[in-house]
C-alpha cells in the first residue's frame, strides 16, 4: 500500500457500464473516477450535496484526462485509488484503476483538476477549509 494514497474506492462494473465490444465504454472511467472522488470527501466529512443546496461553492472540472491500460469487463471488481495534489485554488486529483486482490494489475490511469468557485459570482476562491481538512485524512 502507497502512503501517498488518500482514498481507496471498491467497484464493479455493472452491466450498464459496457460498449457492444463488452468492455467499459471509454467515458464511464470517468465516473469511476468520480464515484471514487464524491466517496473520499464524504467518507472526510465533506457532502457535496450540502455544497450544492448551500450554494456557498462549486468545484467544476477544467481539466480531465484519462489512459485505458487492460479492458474492464462486465463484474470486474476493482479498486480506484485516489492522490490528491494541491494548489491554493484547485486541485488535482489523481486516480489509478487496479484489480481488486491484485494492485499491480492497472487497468487505468487519470486525473482530474477541480477549480474552486463562489457559487454566486462563479469566481475563483481558495479550496474551501472544509475540504482542506478532508484532505488532510485518509479514510
Amino acid at each position: 500500500m502507497s502512503e501517498d494514497v488518500w482514498y481507496r474506492h471498491r467497484v464493479a462494473v455493472r452491466f450498464q457500464d459496457i460498449d457492444a465490444a463488452g468492455i467499459v465504454f471509454f467515458a464511464r472511467v470517468f465516473e469511476l473516477f468520480h464515484d471514487g472522488y464524491v466517496a473520499a470527501l464524504a467518507a472526510n466529512g465533506v457532502s457535496l450535496a450540502k455544497a450544492l443546496d448551500e450554494r456557498v461553492w462549486a468545484a467544476p472540472i477544467t481539466h480531465s484526462e484519462a489512459r485505458f491500460r487492460r479492458p474492464m469487463r462486465f463484474g470486474d471488481e476493482l479498486i480506484v485509488e485516489l492522490r490528491v495534489e494541491r494548489a491554493a485554488r484547485e486541485i488535482t486529483v489523481r486516480y489509478r484503476v487496479c484489480a481488486q486482490g491484485d494492485s499491480s494489475i492497472e487497468h487505468a490511469s487519470g486525473s482530474t483538476t477541480h477549480a474552486f468557485v463562489d457559487r454566486a459570482t462563479f469566481r475563483r476562491i481558495d479550496v474551501p477549509p472544509e475540504v482542506l481538512r478532508a484532505l488532510e485524512n485518509k479514510a
